[in-house]
């Protein structure tokens, strides 16, 4: 990439909204800021990402963000603007004062009291703590210091139910102990390390730690710190480092709302081998030792193999004869990735843009879940135009750079890695073979006998709490609310007294599921009525009554509680419209509507017998065991 090219784009953006076209305008803005521009390009399209963020009507999530720092971030906001355009979040920021972190958060009449926020980012630097060249008694000093830290942490969570991202400690540029600063037992350097490490293994579920120091050593000493900016107006990081920070900043706010990728599609020649296979054939292919742009190919392979071992789905969207294209996955020695490593295969001369609608369709996922590998700019450019949900990757000219360009994004950045993570890729491939189960069935209802499905309701607890937020937060088409919550919003709701919070999880003869549903209902003051806050499934189980089975047990669950009365909303959104009749069809009866919702309410009592004739109940308990789940029971 050129480094004008997103200065080029930013005056093309430009032009295009004072000619009234915002929309386009948008997307040459969002493609620009997708390669990383430097500092300089933030303030020069401050006032255009004002005036267009107004005009961005298709934001994949919304958001109240506070920034709270112990040195000045003015410079920072506008970066932070940008960058949540880009990621197609909608968000409504706050600075705090200066300097004034814990006025702010103990405060109950301070700004940050009246903006409430979802995500605080608590801004701290080496220079907060005043450390000396060698601390005396280094474990007592790391043990106040993290507590110090917890407390902030307990405060807001208290006060808002937020998700705090705590900025980790970096490193002294000039460190006058130098070597002995890491050694020495109360170093500097050390003491640095440790806490950050503290606070690592000790944050709550409701924190989580920016790493500060990684991203020093990844920009270089030279870039992190200015002392003319530190010292005229107390700016830290630098600017230069400031987009940077930022896109951390930014990983953490996705992963928070839900938005981590979860598939790359790739494209093969000339981006997981040096060649064109169909031209070159075997031997002419260049990928592992021999040469460093097949040596660089080899590495980016095996990234791939380490996305897919976390639950990152791999697939092929190739320009290719198809056997032509399965050829080095099956005979080429150097090669690290097979066949059966990718969840979807498009190998054939149709339109790319059409094949990733294809590959998601069969993925059941949103294109908003996929990342696009190309090595030709023209391809790239033409995803971008047809599929702004896709992240399409802007690589450089050669594949010595590629595994940097693809983790420069930080796509798939996560909090955390549940069990369901770890199997997905498998869970895919068992996908498959029921598909095959289903076509070769005579009948719906052949096919779902044929399954042997069993299904599973249980408490929210501390043990699931982390994949319930996970899918609260990702799931936006068998959704019928679309609410987002942290866990500390999701535990406080699984606590409240006389309400009932279950997570439900599917397996079938050919394989399992995980945990695959979230049913959340809130106490009226009406001791005989309920209110479904939440009600979602995972798109993997679409087709097999899983929703049937959901709303069996809240019923049962709604009578051995006493419940005569379930109310519920549809929250209409671009992509939930599966779900538009499900109250109608489940017996519910509309109460009101309007343009964006509709209300229902359901008669408990009316409900004559069990909906899901095709799935076994092996809940193992009684249907009313735990279904009141104490606050202290949860992580908070």
């Amino acid at each position: 990439m050129h480094t004008d090219e997103p200065l080029q784009r930013l005056e093309d953006a430009r032009a295009l909204a004072e000619a009234g076209r915002p929309h386009d305008a948008i997307r040459q803005l969002r493609t620009a800021l997708e390669q990383h521009p430097r500092y300089a390009f933030f303030p020069r399209a401050q006032a255009l990402v004002s005036d267009l963020k107004r005009s961005a009507g298709d934001h994949l999530r919304e958001a109240r963000v506070a920034v709270l720092g112990t040195h000045t971030t003015a410079l920072l906001m506008p970066v932070l603007e940008a960058v949540c355009l880009r990621d197609r979040i909608r968000v409504e920021l706050y600075l705090g004062m200066y300097g004034a972190v814990d006025q702010e958060v103990l405060d109950p009449a301070s700004g940050l009291g009246t903006f409430s926020p979802q995500i605080v980012f608590l801004l701290t630097h080496w220079r907060d703590l005043q450390l000396p060249a060698v601390v005396d008694d280094p474990s007592a000093y790391v043990e106040r210091v993290v507590a110090d830290r917890r407390a902030l942490w307990d405060r807001l969570g208290e006060r808002f139910g937020c998700h705090v991202v705590q900025c980790g400690f970096d490193f002294p540029v000039e460190e006058s102990f130098g070597y002995l600063a890491g050694t020495l037992a109360g170093g500097r350097t050390r003491v640095l390390g440790l806490i950050n490490d503290a606070m690592q293994q000790t944050a709550p579920p409701h924190v989580s730690i920016l790493d500060a120091a990684s991203l020093q050593r990844q920009i270089g000493n030279e870039h992190w710190q200015n002392a003319t900016m530190w010292y005229g107006f107390r700016q830290h990081p630098s600017s230069e480092a400031l987009p940077a920070f930022v896109d951390l900043m930014s990983a953490h706010l996705r992963a928070v709302l839900g938005l981590t990728r979860k598939v790359l599609v790739t494209d093969l020649d000339n981006t997981l081998w040096k060649g064109v296979i169909g031209e070159d054939g075997l031997a002419g292919i260049e990928v592992g030792p021999g040469s460093p742009a097949g040596e660089a190919c080899q590495a980016l392979q095996s990234y791939m193999l380490d996305l897919k071992s976390r639950g990152v789905l791999l697939a092929v969207c190739s320009k290719n004869n198809p056997d032509d294209a399965r050829l080095p996955f099956e005979q080429h020695p150097g090669m690290r990735l097979r066949l059966d490593d990718f969840a979807a295969f498009r190998a054939n001369w149709d339109d790319k843009a059409a094949n990733l609608s294809a590959i998601a369709r069969e993925l059941s996922l949103g294109l908003d879940s996929v990342v696009f590998l190309d090595d030709n700019p023209m391809e790239r450019e033409w995803v971008r135009s047809q599929h702004p949900d896709v992240v399409v990757v802007e690589l450089d000219r050669a594949p010595l750079r590629y595994v940097a360009d693809l983790d420069r994004g930080r796509y798939f950045f996560s909090l955390s890695l549940s069990v369901e993570d770890r199997a997905r890729a498998e869970q895919y491939r068992t996908e498959a073979a029921r598909k095959q189960l289903h076509a070769s069935a005579g009948s719906l209802e052949t096919f779902l006998a044929e399954l042997q499905m069993e299904a599973s309701a249980a408490p929210v607890t501390s043990a699931n709490l982390a994949r319930v937020t996970q899918l609260i937060n990702k799931t936006n088409q068998f959704n019928l609310t679309t609410r987002r919550y942290t866990e500390r919003q999701v535990a406080e709701l699984a606590s409240a007294p006389n309400g009932w919070a279950c997570a439900f999880h599917l397996c079938d003869r050919m394989g399992d599921y995980g945990l695959i549903g979230v049913m959340l209902c809130r106490p009226h003051s009406d001791q005989a009525r309920w209110e479904i806050d939440t009600w979602l499934m995972s798109c993997r189980c679409l087709g097999r009554q899983v929703e049937r089975f959901m709303f069996d047990r809240l019923v049962e669950a709604a009578r051995m509680q006493g419940i005569h009365t379930i109310t519920g909303v549809y929250r209409a959104t671009p992509k939930n419209g599966m779900v538009a009749r499900l109250f109608d069809e489940l017996g519910f009866r509309l109460t009101s509507e309007t343009d964006d919702a509709r209300e229902y309410e359901l008669d408990v009592p009316a409900i004559a017998a069990p909906l899901a004739s095709h799935i076994r109940d092996v809940s193992g308990r009684a249907p009313d065991d735990g279904l009141a789940i104490r606050l202290q029971e949860l992580p908070l």
